[in-house]
């Protein structure tokens, strides 16, 4: 082989080594998420307790969520398919988190905390936790005839709020798009959730609860805390600047969750986690990949104008 020859395939050689790798960046996105914010105030200390059974407490773990109070649309959802996920990933979704026991001093733990939550609340937060618990948009409800159709699209960038009014549904259509998009995969998870841990719900374990609502399905993990953050999150993606302000909004979220008397603790935490995770698994889906593009491209040319 002569050496114009060799040049010549080192040539092809390196232009076909660069093109695919060109091509493999192009359709394997760059994981590059934030990391997960480390866990802190009472979740950070509840978290440092045993959540194995405790044999002291033994009664309580015979107790599970009661069929009888279960809904039928909770059991409808966990059998919805996802948008973004695959069935790989959505088998893998219980493996992301654990249920501390119902005799666990974690367990207990929430207790005490709801407890001393629940001597303390104040009627006007008790107003505004129940209003935050009205918020929450749903999948199934995408026929533009459906009376609650305006309001639950509008929900969808509650998360967005400090943003400002002008950041909606009719001036910003590929973001409304990824947000019903995902907001299917939020719901399904967290049905798919509830069904497999089944755990009580915390007026269930302490007669000492008095919930301000009961809810048909099971306590882990929390799908107000579920969707609160993973939509903040997904807004951090496309505003970055903004991420404080929308993981502070999603505090507020899980904060009413155990005001109500309604979730552990542990509830809200793991839904915090699976909801990170949730944005790293559709950044394998170079649909979710587009999608989100879209949306990052829409932000970029419009909002400048309603500044």
């Amino acid at each position: 082989m002569t050496t114009k020859q060799i040049n010549i395939r080192t040539i092809l050689l390196t232009g076909l080594l660069f093109g695919s790798v060109m091509l493999t960046a192009f359709y394997l996105p760059a994981n590059d998420l934030h990391p997960l914010e480390a866990v802190r105030g009472h979740y950070r200390a509840i978290k440092t307790l045993n959540e194995k059974p405790n044999p002291a407490r033994a009664a309580l773990d015979t107790i599970t969520y009661p069929w009888t109070e279960y809904s039928n649309g909770a059991l409808a959802k966990a059998l919805m398919r996802t948008y973004y996920l695959s069935r790989e990933q959505e088998n893998h979704l219980p493996a992301l988190i654990k249920s501390p026991a119902n005799s666990s001093d974690q367990t207990n733990a929430d207790l005490a905390y709801l407890l001393d939550l629940q001597k303390r609340r104040t009627p006007e937060e008790v107003r505004h936790a129940t209003a935050i618990g009205e918020v929450g948009s749903w999948p199934e409800i995408i026929n533009p005839t459906d009376p609650a159709y305006k309001e639950n699209l509008s929900q969808l960038f509650y998360i967005a709020t400090p943003v400002g009014e002008w950041f909606n549904p009719e001036s910003f259509p590929a973001t409304t798009q990824l947000l019903k998009n995902t907001l299917q995969d939020i719901r399904v998870t967290e049905f798919r959730l509830k069904q497999y841990f089944k755990r009580p719900r915390p007026y269930h374990l302490s007669a000492e609860i008095e919930p301000v609502m009961k809810i048909k399905s099971p306590s882990f993990a929390s799908g107000h805390t579920l969707w609160a953050f993973t939509q903040a999150f997904l807004f951090a993606e496309i505003i970055p600047a903004k991420r404080n302000e929308f993981l502070k909004r999603a505090e507020e979220v899980r904060w009413s969750r155990e005001l109500l008397g309604i979730h552990f603790p542990t509830d809200n935490e793991a839904s915090r986690i699976v909801s990170w995770h949730l944005l790293n698994k559709w950044m394998e889906n170079p649909q979710f990949i587009t999608d989100l593009e879209r949306a990052k491209a829409e932000w970029r040319s419009k909002s400048k104008s309603f500044q």
